[in-house]
């Protein structure tokens, strides 16, 4: 089970599984951005947090996301250091 005490913990955990976190509006959240990431087709969610997460189907893949993780101005600074431009990890 995993253990997330913050948003930079989400953020590192999608990371660290080379997806890449944006931000998010899902269903009833009425324009408010949270945390997100594609799960390809056939993939699982193994390094990721089922608590507090939503999936969406796409048809080829899945977005994830934790409505409870507000993506601010803060965790798009977090998000900077750790990507490089095109979205791979530095």
């Amino acid at each position: 089970m995993m253990i997330l005490n913050t948003t930079m913990d989400l953020v590192d955990a999608i990371v660290n599984r080379e997806l890449v976190p944006f931000a998010y509006s899902g269903r009833h959240m009425y324009g408010q951005d949270c945390v997100a990431c594609v799960v390809d087709e056939g993939s699982d969610m193994d390094g990721l947090p089922k608590e507090g997460a939503t999936v969406d189907n796409m048809g080829k893949g899945y977005v994830v996301y934790w409505t409870r993780a507000e993506w601010t101005d803060g965790v798009q600074e977090y998000v900077d250091t750790l990507l490089d431009p095109s979205g791979k990890a530095k």
